[in-house]
């Protein structure tokens, strides 16, 4: 296992109406590339998952491999 690396993304929650800060933690593999592996909301069950900014940010992160 990678080293663990930690993100918090603010971003507005159309399922509760309000702001939140969502932590995630990425795992950094050995090529230097992050996997999102902690997700601190119920993403897959949301109503509104397909329009998630807060997600999106999130797995845009994984997608560039930057530090979060």
């Amino acid at each position: 296992m990678g080293e663990i690396v930690e993100a918090f993304i603010s971003g507005f929650c159309r399922s509760s109406n309000e702001t939140r800060t969502v932590a995630c933690e990425y795992e950094r593999r050995e090529d230097g590339t992050l996997k999102l592996t902690e997700f601190d909301c119920n993403y897959e069950t949301c109503p509104n998952h397909a329009a998630c900014l807060i997600y999106k940010e999130a797995a845009e992160r994984e997608n560039q491999g930057t530090d979060a």
